[in-house]
């Protein structure tokens, strides 16, 4: 016959503290351990296309932003979560960039991977039938567009947008007379004048956000 309180004692206890190190709880409650990165949107900026190709097996949610100035802005919003953004960001801010952010925000970000990934191809573009002009462009790009109007002598004003993608809309609604697109925003059949293509390489800083 079976001893029941016998069979009591060699039962284990369930430990509750184990389930809650495997993430038992966690799932029970609709938890995640999802990485929250933050960077440039739309889905057709290199940033978004960059987020898909970190380095590491961690599953990540992608939040997408109008600017990475918004972004660095708001850091206190965003604290614990990452930021995810090229070498060569640079603000609408003219003395402003990926080297001074690095120096004047050392105690709100760890850079936590470094890793190369190429940006799409550039193409910097013409509107004959400009009303404005003028070039509306991501700041990263002022130097190529600054050479390019310095060999052809031309003085005209500079507008900035956010990212590629939003100046590439600008530039079709408001009729500007410049801008510099990823090639593959450019639909077939399109009326512009492509002037040049650019091949950039580049380095992309994922960073923890401390506060």
């Amino acid at each position: 016959m079976v001893n029941l309180s016998e069979l009591k004692s060699r039962i284990n206890p369930l430990d509750l503290s184990e389930l809650k190190s495997d993430g038992f709880f966690g799932f029970m409650n609709g938890e995640n351990n999802m990485r929250k990165i933050h960077t440039l949107g739309p889905k057709a900026t290199d940033s978004y296309e960059a987020s898909q190709h970190i380095p590491d097996d961690v599953e990540n949610e992608i939040v997408l932003h109008d600017s990475f100035d918004d972004i660095i802005e708001n850091l206190q919003h965003y604290a614990d979560d990452y930021l995810l953004l090229p070498a060569a960001y640079q603000s609408k801010h003219s003395d402003f960039g990926w080297r001074e952010l690095s120096y004047e925000y050392w105690d709100r970000l760890t850079l936590e991977t470094v890793y190369h990934h190429p940006l799409k191809t550039l193409c910097l573009i013409s509107n004959f039938n400009f009303k404005q002009n003028k070039a509306i462009i991501h700041p990263a790009t002022t130097n190529l567009l600054n050479t390019y109007l310095k060999k052809q002598k031309l003085d005209i004003s500079i507008h900035y947008a956010g990212s590629k993608a939003s100046a590439y809309d600008h530039f079709v609604a408001d009729d500007y007379r410049f801008t510099i697109v990823s090639e593959d925003s450019l639909t077939e059949g399109h009326p512009y004048q492509i002037i040049q293509k650019y091949h950039p390489d580049m380095v992309w800083c994922l960073y923890h956000i401390i506060k």
